[in-house]
């Protein structure tokens, strides 16, 4: 093959490349571009050339420099640059220009960063995402006196250093309140660690609470543990009934004496760090379980604080639906403005086992599914809902002719409370364990919809 051969085919393969290569000599006469370079603009051609004849001078080479070039139909590509002198016997006899389109990837890029802010903007509270949270009270919505209550005894705790217990049925928030608690309260430029006792097997939870010294065990290095890594912050201990009677009493000495050591080491080291407990069981049922020390118990509990169950405040469901489904629109492009009279109706008739968090994923659910429709119907509820609510199970309901809502649901809960009342022979207690109630609960219940000792008689 001859040398004419030879440049034919470079020049064709070159042309199929989506780089734009650029090639002169000493004399700064152009050896070889391919139609990529054809397509800029004569100025920018003119001072490519100039940065090719400037490394006959210096000799020196640069890799991936960015760059941003005009093409003669006035389109704006984005070039990562690099420039390479070519020797022959030490002398430089060429300079050889590569460059890579990346405008798809600086496009890309950019999509990355407005879904990182809408991700932002969906989790709440961005401004406060560098010390390891993403809530404050702002997120906890509702108007229920029981949520009220609640936030206003959080406010207060949020200014001590006291250890706090956290008490809710799972998906209630209670991670939220913590977050919460720690930006309200006077550390809150600190870090926020949080940890799952459920999710970490016992061998490696003692290990990650106290960190390890190099040596205590087989693979053990120096590394510290989340009291440490917590700083003057707070530690999030979530499911805490998930934690053995063996490091309950570890970390009981941790609380009353501020003190800790990593395991394989003989310093001790303080603790400066607030500790913040959950647990999704009544302690008082886990202690009456033995699975919970009583001494731990009163360390961790100094202020405790319990969330209401969504079932128990129906006042807020529309106002988080009404809040859900904002954040939503932000994140699917919708725009959606209320929720139809039957949705409304559906939701304020739920049980909500799964409380909130369940209401957060119907909701998203349903929004991520609709079309451009200012109001969400009940025709966009995921599946399970619909077999739950929609088609409930023969006399899961009392059969009723022309009756509100609230009567509805009134009697419905009657029935369940005087079920479980006649199950435990009157136990108040046993029977407030039963529906998944606190006691008090259920005696404001009871009193409210005139369950007498009578009507517990007549329905042995």
């Amino acid at each position: 093959m001859d040398t004419i051969d030879k440049s034919l085919y470079l020049q064709a393969i070159a042309n199929y490349m989506q780089d734009a290569v650029y090639v002169i000599n000493q004399h700064g006469d152009e050896l070889f571009y391919n139609n990529r370079i054809e397509r800029f603009e004569p100025s920018q051609r003119k001072a490519m050339l100039e940065e090719l004849r400037s490394v006959f001078i210096t000799g020196r080479p640069s890799f991936d420099k960015y760059k941003k070039y005009r093409t003669v139909d006035h389109r704006e590509v984005h070039m990562l640059s690099t420039v390479i002198p070519i020797k022959r016997e030490g002398e430089i006899v060429a300079v050889c220009s590569i460059n890579k389109n990346i405008t798809e990837m600086a496009h890309l890029l950019n999509k990355v960063s407005q879904l990182q802010e809408q991700i932002q903007s969906y989790c709440g509270s961005s401004n406060r995402l560098q010390n390891g949270t993403s809530y404050d009270f702002s997120c906890l919505v509702g108007e229920s006196p029981q949520l009220t209550r609640l936030i206003d005894k959080a406010k207060k705790a949020a200014l001590s250093s006291a250890p706090i217990l956290l008490t809710g049925e799972t998906g209630t928030g209670k991670e939220i309140l913590a977050q919460s608690i720690h930006n309200y309260g006077p550390a809150a430029a600190q870090p926020f660690v949080a940890l799952n006792c459920a999710a970490i097997p016992e061998t490696l939870l003692e290990s990650m609470i106290f960190g390890t010294t190099k040596g205590a065990f087989t693979g053990a290095e120096n590394t510290p543990g989340l009291l440490e890594q917590a700083g003057n912050g707070t530690l999030f201990l979530d499911e805490i009934n998930s934690m053995s009677l063996v490091l309950q009493a570890k970390m009981l000495r941790i609380l009353e004496e501020k003190k800790f050591r990593r395991l394989g080491s003989h310093q001790e080291a303080t603790v400066n760090c607030r500790i913040i407990s959950s647990t999704n069981i009544d302690c008082h049922k886990l202690l009456a379980e033995h699975k919970m020390r009583e001494d731990f118990y009163y360390r961790i509990a100094v202020v405790n604080l319990t969330i209401s169950p969504l079932r128990e405040r129906r006042e807020d469901i529309l106002l988080l639906a009404s809040y859900f489904i904002n954040k939503f629109n932000k994140v699917y492009g919708k725009h959606i403005t209320r929720l139809s009279a039957d949705l409304e109706n559906l939701l304020l008739g739920h049980t909500w086992p799964g409380n909130v968090r369940e209401l957060c994923h119907v909701l998203e659910n349903a929004v991520s599914f609709s079309d451009n429709e200012a109001a969400l119907s009940s025709a966009y509820l995921p599946d399970y809902f619909h077999k739950q609510v929609l088609s409930p199970q023969p006399n899961a309901f009392p059969k009723t002719t022309k009756q509100s809502l609230p009567q509805t649901l009134d009697e419905l809960e009657r029935k369940l409370i005087i079920d479980a009342l006649t199950a435990s022979k009157g136990n108040i207690t046993k029977a407030a364990l039963t529906l998944g109630i606190h006691r008090q609960n259920l005696q404001v219940r009871i009193k409210k919809l005139n369950i007498t000792k009578s009507v517990l008689f007549a329905a042995e």
